[in-house]
């Protein structure tokens, strides 16, 4: 159980320093609920392993070797603990779920406070928190078998929420505001409401005008102020909606999804809708040529197919 009152004490001083306010103690509030949320899930990985083996589970090196009665077991070697991505593969081999992307998000702020300059402004910390809460929820609830209000306490606890009760107003305002935009593409009006701020990950973007169309857009940040123009915004958004998609395709050994659009040149042109999420434009995918279909990656070349450019080209 060390582990796990090691992991409350960073969490607890970490909504500490964030409500303290200072420059100093807001960074200090991101490496100490970080560094919690790891050590919570390095005690649930060793709660679903029977006796001493979790112990070993936790190692960064795990090495086999023959116990008293000549059966291989499985030892940890060393004193240097797993980091975030062994703790994800570890969890994953114990059967832990969680929403790894939201524990990378956390993980890429904690890392840009501890090695770079950083300007994230407090709101930007606010969000980190309330990821924060839901993981260390979803890991208490369905993982360690505790209620987290009684595991963080009560005061702690009831810090966290508050700042996740304002993220979730401003995500709503956020989101009614990207529902506002004629996005034309019901992909891009799919992805947008998941694309992230560059600068410190948060899912706060909302547009700067609300009556802008959706190839003028640009998202501002309501965490840190960043801005996000429609040639970064968009091509983000439809890789995002399609990605899980995409990659069965590829897995399938079927076509792209997503092309380069020969119009604009930016990456945001749909199979599936045949049109540029960016600019708009549609280009007539029949070869003028050959009359097959012209593949995405080959675009460039329309109203010919890549073959078919290439064989005309070598007649000229």
């Amino acid at each position: 159980m060390e582990l796990l009152a090691n992991a409350v004490d960073a969490i607890q001083v970490g909504v500490e320093d964030y409500h303290e306010g200072s420059r100093p103690r807001l960074l200090a509030a991101v490496r100490n609920i970080h560094a919690g949320i790891l050590l919570m899930l390095k005690h649930a990985i060793m709660s679903k392993v029977p006796g001493d083996a979790g112990e070993h589970l936790i190692k960064a090196v795990v090495e086999p070797v023959l116990n008293a009665s000549g059966e291989v077991v499985y030892r940890g070697k060393g004193k240097r603990t797993i980091d975030s991505q062994q703790i994800q593969q570890r969890c994953t081999a114990v059967g832990i779920a969680l929403d790894w992307d939201a524990l990378r998000r956390i993980g890429d702020v904690r890392n840009e406070v501890e090695h770079y300059s950083t300007q994230l402004p407090s709101s930007a910390i606010a969000d980190v928190i309330s990821s924060a809460m839901v993981l260390v929820r979803r890991i208490a609830d369905e993982h360690l078998g505790v209620e987290p209000r009684e595991l963080m306490g009560r005061n702690t606890w009831d810090a966290m929420l508050k700042v996740a009760t304002v993220h979730s107003e401003e995500r709503r305002a956020c989101e009614e505001a990207l529902s506002a935009i004629e996005w034309e593409s019901e992909t891009l009006a799919n992805g947008i409401r998941n694309v992230r701020c560059e600068a410190c990950a948060s899912d706060l973007l909302r547009p700067s005008d609300e009556a802008a169309t959706f190839d003028d857009v640009v998202l501002i940040c309501r965490a840190c102020g960043a801005s996000l123009e429609a040639d970064r915004a968009i091509p983000q958004a439809v890789a995002t909606e399609l990605a899980w998609d995409a990659y069965l395709a590829v897995t399938d050994g079927a076509y792209e999804m997503i092309g380069t659009c020969p119009c604009c040149g930016i990456d945001a042109y749909l199979d599936a809708e045949n049109r540029c999420a960016r600019c708009g434009e549609s280009v007539n995918r029949q070869c003028g040529r050959c009359h097959g279909e012209i593949p995405l990656s080959e675009l460039y070349s329309a109203p010919l197919c890549g073959y078919c450019d290439h064989v005309m080209s070598k007649d000229d």
